[in-house]
């Protein structure tokens, strides 16, 4: 049963996902503010080459930054 959107806001909101041309979608962290999703993002854009984004799991949507 999928969570309601007050248990996502009491939890986890955030989720960075990595695209693999191999694999698709990848869920790589999951986090409660934007702030340490952008910096998780941010690492990891440093150190990989696949596409990354934010996901909002209330607005079930990409954030645009």
């Amino acid at each position: 049963m999928p969570a309601t959107k007050e248990e996502l806001k009491v939890y986890n909101r955030y989720e960075v996902v990595t695209v693999s041309p191999h694999f698709g979608q990848s869920t790589v962290g999951i986090y409660q503010t934007l702030k340490e999703a952008q910096d998780y993002r941010d690492l990891l854009f440093r150190s990989q080459d696949l596409p990354l984004f934010i996901y909002d799991t209330i607005k079930q949507e990409r954030v645009k930054l």
